[in-house]
């Protein structure tokens, strides 16, 4: 299923709108991303050194990939049908309707999101649309790091453009897809939707 197919790009905002509107997890995001980050910049590593993550010295990638293995456990602790993925599945699996699932991308960047080249490659594998759940931190090396932004949308294969080189791994979203198919549901100092 393309909810964009064949539209003009003029309408694709409106379609992402109604899109994030009937997904089941909208009004529940925000605050399980944030008490997600909270928990893991409060975390330990164990009782014996006493070591809080944010006095680690963590790279962006590392923090990444703990707060995507925070959030899909959350969800999967917090809201009934949801449940972490294994495998090629999605990273958050609605088990009551899969065009529910979600693949959730964390950066460290202010506003962009990534993913491997491969998702501008091809579209074999892991399926690579549908809908995506983006957020983007500060640096936990950060005096007071947040949060900078959540959002939500539906992405197709065809919105992601791999690196230039052919020995980059990483792909961005187009321009179009970036504007026009995540909606913000959390940025410090604007109301919440």
């Amino acid at each position: 299923m393309d909810p964009y197919k064949d539209k003009k790009i003029e309408s694709w905002l409106s379609i992402t709108e109604h899109l994030v509107s009937i997904h089941p997890l909208t009004p529940v995001i925000p605050d399980l991303c944030l008490r997600s980050w909270q928990s893991l910049l409060n975390g330990k590593i164990n009782t014996y050194l006493n070591l809080k993550i944010k006095e680690m010295n963590l790279s962006p990638q590392a923090t990444s990939a703990l707060l995507h293995d925070v959030i899909t456990e959350y969800v999967e602790k917090n809201v009934n049908g949801f449940r972490k993925g294994i495998g090629s599945e999605k990273d958050i699996v609605c088990e009551y309707d899969d065009s529910f699932s979600i693949e959730l991308k964390t950066s460290s960047s202010d506003k962009n999101i990534f993913g491997n080249r491969s998702y501008a490659k091809s579209d074999s594998g892991k399926s690579k649309s549908g809908y995506y759940l983006a957020v983007n931190y500060e640096k936990v090396s950060s005096p007071n790091p947040v949060i900078k932004l959540i959002q939500i949308g539906w992405l197709d294969h065809s919105d992601w453009k791999g690196q230039k080189s052919e020995t980059g791994q990483q792909a961005s979203l187009t321009k179009e897809a970036r504007n026009n198919k995540l909606i913000v549901l959390y940025k410090p100092g604007v109301p919440e939707i």
